[in-house]
Formats: C-alpha cells, structure tokens, sequence
C-alpha cells in the first residue's frame, strides 16, 4: 500500500517537473495533490501504524501531507512543490522500508543484509536508488520466499514481475519506444511489450540483435512462468504438493528477473550466468 502511494507521489511530481509555470494553478493538479493526501490519511497512514505500532511516530511525514494540502489551496510556487514532494517521497521509502522489515519479522522471516545474497543485495541496493517502489516490490518477493507460512505464491511472483516492469518503464518509456523508426505494436497491444522496452534499451546500448535476444528470451520465460503462477488454482493431489511446486517456479522466475536487471541495470557481478531452459 506504501509502494502504491510511493508510486503515485512520483508520478505527480514528474508531471509537475515537466511543467514551465511558475505556480502550480490548474485545478487538476490541486485535486492530485489532495486525493494523495487523503490516501495517505485514509489507507496509508492506518496500514503503517498497524503495522509499525508505537515504535512509528508519524508526526514529521503527517506535517508534510498537511503543507500539500494547503499548497493546493492556493496558488503557489511549482519549486515549493517540488520540494516539499521530494521529501514526502524519501519519507515513504523510509516508512515503506520498516513496514515491509516489520511484516517480515512477524512471520519469522529474516531480514538483515546478511540474509541476502550478494547478488540481491546488489539489486536491492541499485532499485532503491533508481526506483523505490520496484526496490519495494523485489524486496516483497523476497520476504514471501522467505516466509514458511504463505499459502500462495501468486502474489509472490507478481512481486518480481513488477519489479521488472517497473524498471523497463523507467529506462524505456513508452513514447520513446513507439517513436522508433519502424516501430509497430505487437497483435493485441496497446502499448510496447516487455520485450520490445528491452529491445529498446540493449539496442540503444550498441547491443547487437544476436545479444538482446537472449535477454529477451528470458522476458519471455518470465511472463510465461507469470502467468501460470497466477492462473494456477489448487486442484493437485494435495495444497503442500502445490505449494512447494509454486514456490520452485517462483524460484525460476526470480532468477530469470535477477538476471535481466543485472543486464539492464549493467550491474557488474562476477560469475552471473544466464538461467538455462
């Protein structure tokens, strides 16, 4: 719920960057403003204290939505704005960050760094400079594999594939691809796949067609791994028999996805082999 909101609040900030004006005076961008206050006052705020307890003060970040709303009650400077979204932004990271360590705690999951892999810890680290709310949906994937007492990994495999998602929308945006010479939407598709977002960037990196298409392969495999993990139902012998089946192809989804933002991301990391089919 945290990330949902992180994910809006970056949104509006980059549509109010992408603004000229001086003030921010349109009454749509007022009416944003506010209805991601009240989300955070109605869902987020509850949710967190729920699960942070008294160990969380809310006080400073409650401050901050407070100033939001009254910016949109007038007419004031777009900087202001930027300014005070910026540190709203860091603060959700910061809330998000417990909420998700807390969660697993409860469940018994280990959370330090030294439970992660160096090569997780590596992708956590360069997600949550690049993109927060992705960082927050790999480290979800993690806590659930992690955790002895999931009863579907559905969620789980999502977790990773938005983690995905999210950073091909960030380094390949969807009218940067489309405006491609030669470019065309795939059968069905409203928008670039995946696949073509990934396309887009290895190319524009000098990668040959020969050398994209092997991380494309692995986009493939992942959305394919995806949707049978989501349309899975329990009609198998038994719900443990399920289960453990699940959470080997989540598994294999997570290591397809690590793989792929190693590439994208160019994380250096020794030894860092592409999964076989």
């Amino acid at each position: 719920m945290v990330g949902e909101l992180l994910k809006e609040l970056l949104a509006f900030t980059a549509r109010l960057k992408g603004r000229s004006s001086v003030n921010v005076n349109d009454e749509v961008s007022k009416a944003s403003a506010i209805g991601l206050a009240t989300k955070y006052f109605n869902s987020v705020r509850p949710s967190v204290r729920q699960t942070l307890g008294d160990s969380y003060d809310p006080t400073n970040l409650d401050a901050g939505w407070q100033d939001l709303v009254r910016l949109a009650h007038g007419n004031n400077a777009r900087s202001t704005y930027l300014k005070l979204l910026k540190g709203l932004a860091a603060a959700l990271k910061d809330a998000n960050v417990s909420a998700l360590s807390r969660a697993a705690e409860r469940r018994g999951s280990a959370t330090s760094p030294s439970d992660l892999t160096a090569a997780e810890t590596q992708l956590l680290e360069t997600l949550e400079a690049l993109l927060p709310t992705a960082a927050a949906s790999y480290r979800q994937g993690l806590l659930d594999l992690g955790s002895e007492q999931r009863l579907s990994y559905r969620g789980t495999a999502s977790e990773f594939r938005e983690a995905l998602r999210e950073t091909l929308d960030h380094l390949a945006p969807d009218s940067d691809v489309a405006k491609q010479t030669g470019f065309k939407y795939e059968d069905g598709q409203t928008r670039p796949t995946m696949k073509q977002k990934t396309r887009f960037v290895l190319t524009s990196r000098g990668r040959s067609k020969t050398q994209a298409a092997v991380t494309e392969k692995a986009i493939a495999v992942v959305e394919g791994l995806t949707g049978e993990v989501v349309r899975a139902t329990y009609d198998r012998a038994s719900l443990a028999t399920h289960l453990e089946t699940t959470r080997a192809e989540v598994q294999r989804i997570k290591r397809y996805v690590d793989t792929v933002l190693f590439d994208l991301l160019e994380i250096p990391e020794a030894g860092h082999i592409m999964p076989r089919e």
